[in-house]
């Protein structure tokens, strides 16, 4: 057994790189245990160490400096490097606030670390994908910060608090993707970052800033060509530097990301996950194959075993509290599929242009009102207690729906993130389009009844501006009314025009 392997607990020798990967622990002093990891020494008092695979790129100016943990994209200038990126903004190093609004145009997945000679302060992307966990200063008198709460619980020697545990087993067996509520963690002394805050490394306060003003209104045409010009120009920007997989399903999601990579298709690759339990004319399955065939596009479906192997379950069980079972398939058959050569590319946060919660979260939103429709434990005392917290914060949100901001700090904010921490084992990294505060602000200055459904007219426009012909094949066609004859009817009529070897490929799955 190597070094490495007895540090992480008898994790194969083939899975060691996988493990961690992407992860960071920040705090007082450098962490030794971890090899090869990479440090990185912040102002006089800051230590990063960071998994090898994690970029990190510092720029400094006499005593001051802005440290990049992850990559940022400008989808006004697509060839923008992380140096080009990150050069721009020292020239708003000593003012803050202005610092934070120039970021909001920026995609990517990322943490900035701005030290301007007098205050250090972290803040994410907009969705806080590049996730951040940190000791409570009523607990400890060290700050220490984290990718996932597990690194800092191991370093100072967290006990699991029991009611964390009591909550999640109940959520597990009504939810395999159940999540964390609030800002809470496994651990009492542990805080989760919220999407819209930044964390004063000097004093372990975190404060919220954003929503900063209110609402502009826009008319429909106009965001529509901000969104899709903005989906476009980080689809670009992301190709630029990274071979990407992109994700199909049936969805609205993926459907908007598959229009948006009209300029690229050449250049990208298209993927979708068969899960454990999907038949070959599953619509997930099917029509997927359909437009990847429609649009001679490369198109691979991966199919997640029924059950993970030992090795992997090892390394995947480990790598983050509390990991998830149903991810842990999907993300095996990810690995093997692309050897963390690709970043993946997800459609996830769509939804916060879509009002998801409008018809669960409306009149008086409540503690009880929030754990029911998160955890369906509508008198968890540890769900309702960090609901509490989250809804206290809102002091001023100016005209912003509470149902939007949930959606986008607690759904987002927590269980995309978590989910993108668990598969950064599969994937060389991961990238979400919608990961950017200007592009959502944008869609949710539209008028609501745009945004709705069933048409989602926000959506249907973007695609018919960025690739109309992606709407000649049925969104969900599986959910829809009538769906046995219109879907029997649709793929009869598109099959008679595709070889033996596709209907072949979309019957079975392979």
């Amino acid at each position: 057994m190597s070094k490495l392997e007895k540090i992480n607990g008898g994790v194969p020798h083939a899975l060691e790189k996988a493990l961690y990967r992407n992860q960071f622990i920040l705090g007082p002093f450098f962490v030794d245990e971890y090899g090869s990891w990479e440090k990185t020494k912040i102002g006089k008092s800051v230590c990063l160490t960071t998994h090898p695979d994690l970029n990190v790129y510092q720029e400094t100016h006499e005593n001051k400096s802005i440290t990049l943990i992850g990559y940022v994209l400008d989808p006004n200038d697509s060839d923008a490097s992380d140096f080009d990126i990150i050069k721009s903004l020292t020239l708003e190093i000593s003012d803050f606030d202005r610092l934070l609004d120039r970021s909001s145009k920026f995609g990517g997945r990322w943490i900035l670390i701005v030290d301007d000679g007098k205050h250090i302060r972290l803040f994410h992307d907009a969705i806080g994908l590049r996730q951040v966990c940190y000791t409570d200063a009523d607990y400890t008198s060290d700050l220490w910060c984290a990718s996932q709460p597990g690194l800092i619980a191991e370093r100072l020697k967290f006990g699991m608090d029991p009611r964390s545990i009591d909550f999640i087993s109940s959520f597990k067996q009504r939810n395999s993707e159940y999540w964390w509520p609030g800002d809470s963690s496994p651990y009492r002394e542990i805080r989760h970052l919220p999407p819209n805050h930044y964390l004063d490394l000097d004093t372990g306060s975190r404060c919220r800033y954003w929503p900063n003003r209110l609402i502009e209104k826009l008319p429909l045409e106009e965001v529509v060509e901000k969104t899709a010009n903005t989906l476009q120009g980080l689809m670009i920007s992301a190709s630029n530097r990274y071979d990407l997989a992109v994700s199909l399903t049936a969805g609205w999601d993926t459907r908007v990301m598959l229009a948006a990579s009209r300029k690229i298709r050449g250049k990208v690759s298209y993927m979708t996950v068969k899960q454990l339990g999907m038949v070959g004319n599953h619509a997930d399955i099917m029509v997927p194959s359909l437009l990847a065939s429609k649009f001679g596009l490369k198109h691979d479906i991966v199919e997640a075993p029924s059950a993970m192997s030992d090795k992997f379950r090892q390394a995947f069980d480990k790598n983050v509290p509390f990991a998830h079972e149903v991810w842990g398939r999907d993300a095996q058959a990810i690995l093997d599929y692309n050897s963390l050569s690709k970043v993946g590319l997800s459609g996830s946060a769509s939804e916060i242009g879509r009002c998801w919660y409008r018809e669960k979260l409306y009149g008086r939103i409540t503690p009880q009102l929030l754990s029911d429709v998160a955890t369906g434990l509508d008198n968890d005392v540890f769900a309702m207690r960090s609901f509490e917290k989250w809804l206290a914060g809102l002091n001023d949100v100016f005209d912003y729906n509470i149902a939007d901001l949930y959606l986008w700090e607690q759904r987002c904010g927590r269980w995309v993130a978590m989910s993108q921490l668990e598969f950064d084992i599969a994937w060389k990294d991961i990238f979400t389009p919608f990961n950017c505060r200007e592009l959502l602000v944008n869609m949710l200055a539209v008028e609501e009844k745009y945004r709705k459904g069933p048409e989602y007219a926000l959506h249907r426009e973007v695609m018919s501006t960025l690739w109309p012909e992606v709407l000649s094949v049925p969104i969900n066609p599986h959910r829809q009314k009538s769906t046995g004859v219109m879907l029997k009817s649709f793929l009869k009529n598109k099959l008679r025009r595709h070889t033996p070897d596709f209907i072949k490929r979309a019957i079975r799955g392979h």
